[in-house]
């Protein structure tokens, strides 16, 4: 019974650690899930933002729009995304025939409207100025929309002054007027319906931003590394929301191979789980049955034991001499002499049997257990990434959560000071906005690393989200944390930023509050965050206590 015992307990081992596999996997699955619901999310705005620039493809993205919100699987996705992609640069093919004839028609109407002689010489002036930019090339249809207004503003001062000469000129004269008017009147037609089509093409900064936020937040394999950094730089400059939507159907892409190839190295481990399990299961009811055939045999051969010993008794008592006596003895001695070797060479095959049963169990668990740390690394590297900031490494917002939560718990059961600090860098959106993104996320990365040197070890310091990091000191009082926090304020001041050539200082604003016997992690992070606001109300670079 022992045999099973044992048995038992690496089955209920083996059912421990499946359950935990899955778990794992379950989390795992969810993080996948809650990405993908917010890249959808922001799909369906980004498809929105495309609404009017082509009827097919308005068509083909509400059709998408649809399927998100009722798809179960990417799969359901691909051939949508196949057609929208399709779409997209064709689309973008006719933006760059646009823009090169937009381009052409006003040089073209510019020097026609040169040929006429009846515009006064400050018209003419304007004019001038007017071919002078038309002759310049841009990138985008976006960037005519200026030009195109000033030639419309020009059209409309003509078309006044032209109607107002008008009853003054003889009939000819007249109807070549309004022959240039007619012309005047086309190429205004045409301009302002491109006009319309380059209003679309032109991506909004703050989604921009809010892509860029996701790209630096997104947990992704290392061999999309190189395409992502190639995204993030495409959104630094001007791009127009069809290529926007091209970028993140593209990420959409890398999420879903990642997702598939995760899906599969789980797939293959479950499965092999499942078929040792499998075969453990098998050796275990084999090694019951062997040992339930056993116990009959040997409960027969302990009867059989017992009746040749009866036999023996009764053998004695009715012998009629001690020769009878001794024969009868024999016989029986004889007999039970050959049972017992049959029962000790019972024993030893079913020993024999049983170890190799258990040898093959063993070397079977032990096949599982490799294959368990295997997937569990992998499970424990993933589940570090989803704690780790993608940008600056620090640990983010989740990491913050869980951490702040179980700090919070050990204060209120032993107290022992415990502060919270909320730091955001002082107009970041500037840096931003002058430099692009790639200046902004080098100055986070560099703040990050200075937050790590300064602070050391004993400090949790987490990015909460965009320029806002959060730091927890344990045992220090508000003396030692306010210059700890000033030391940090001054360093980062210091610290020699240069984009372009220009030189920029970046300061920091901090709130800071030591949690009380009545907080929740709510009311210590919102005290400090009122701090923090404080000091941005009271000059910026400052660190307040809340």
């Amino acid at each position: 019974m022992s045999e099973n015992s044992v048995a038992d307990k690496n089955i209920k081992d083996l059912k421990s650690r499946l359950k935990s596999a899955i778990n794992a996997r379950t989390e795992l699955e969810n993080e996948y899930s809650a990405q993908s619901a917010l890249l959808t999310g922001f799909i369906g705005k980004l498809s929105q933002a495309c609404k009017g620039t082509d009827i097919l493809l308005d068509n083909k993205l509400a059709k998408l729009r649809t399927t998100l919100k009722t798809a179960t699987s990417f799969t359901e996705l691909e051939n949508d995304i196949k057609v929208i992609s399709t779409l997209l640069r064709q689309h973008s093919l006719k933006n760059d025939k646009s823009r090169i004839e937009i381009h052409e028609q006003l040089n073209s109407s510019g020097t026609g409207l040169q040929k006429l002689k009846s515009f006064p010489k400050e018209s003419r002036r304007q004019l001038q100025t007017l071919i002078t930019k038309a002759e310049e090339s841009h990138a985008s249809l976006i960037q005519y929309i200026p030009l195109m207004s000033e030639f419309i503003a020009f059209y409309e001062s003509i078309i006044v002054g032209q109607i107002r000469l008008t009853p003054e000129q003889p009939k000819s004269a007249h109807t070549s007027k309004h022959v240039t008017i007619d012309k005047i009147n086309a190429v205004e037609s045409e301009i302002t319906t491109e006009n319309n089509n380059a209003e679309q093409e032109k991506a909004p900064k703050e989604l921009l931003g809010r892509f860029n936020s996701i790209l630096n937040t997104l947990i992704i394999s290392k061999k999309h590394n190189a395409n992502i950094n190639k995204i993030k730089l495409s959104l630094h400059g001007q791009i127009s929301n069809q290529n926007l939507m091209t970028e993140c159907l593209n990420v959409f892409d890398f999420m879903i191979e990642d997702l598939e190839q995760e899906r599969s190295r789980a797939k293959v481990f479950l499965s092999t789980l499942s078929d040792t399990l499998t075969s453990v299961q098998v050796s275990v009811t084999a090694t019951i049955a062997t040992s339930t055939e056993s116990n009959e045999q040997h409960a027969k051969i302990n009867q059989e034991l017992t009746e040749t010993i009866k036999e023996v008794s009764i053998g004695i008592n009715d012998a009629g001499s001690l020769y009878e006596i001794k024969v009868d003895v024999n016989d029986k001695i004889q007999h039970i002499a050959k049972t017992l070797q049959t029962k000790a060479e019972l024993e030893d095959s079913q020993n024999i049997a049983l170890n190799e049963q258990l040898k093959s169990m063993s070397a079977k668990v032990e096949k599982l257990e490799q294959q368990s740390k295997v997937f569990e690394k992998r499970i424990q590297e993933v589940q570090a990434k989803s704690f780790q900031d993608a940008l600056t490494k620090l640990a983010n917002r989740a990491s913050f959560d869980e951490f702040f939560a179980k700090e919070l718990v050990r204060f209120h059961h032993k107290q022992f000071d415990l502060a919270i600090a909320v730091i955001d860098l002082d107009d970041f959106k500037r840096i931003n906005d002058t430099f692009g993104h790639t200046a902004g996320d080098k100055s986070l990365q560099v703040i990050a690393e200075t937050l790590t040197k300064v602070m050391g070890i004993d400090v949790f310091i987490c990015r909460y989200g965009g320029e806002e990091f959060v730091l927890i000191f344990k045992n220090v009082d508000k003396i030692t944390v306010m210059n700890r926090l000033n030391m940090l304020r001054k360093k980062v001041a210091s610290l020699p930023f240069t984009f372009k050539g220009t030189r920029v200082n970046i300061t920091l604003s901090i709130g800071v509050t030591l949690v009380q016997r009545e907080d929740i992690v709510h009311s210590a992070f919102e005290r400090a965050d009122t701090a923090l606001y404080r000091a941005k109300n009271e000059g910026k670079n400052k660190v307040v206590y809340g």
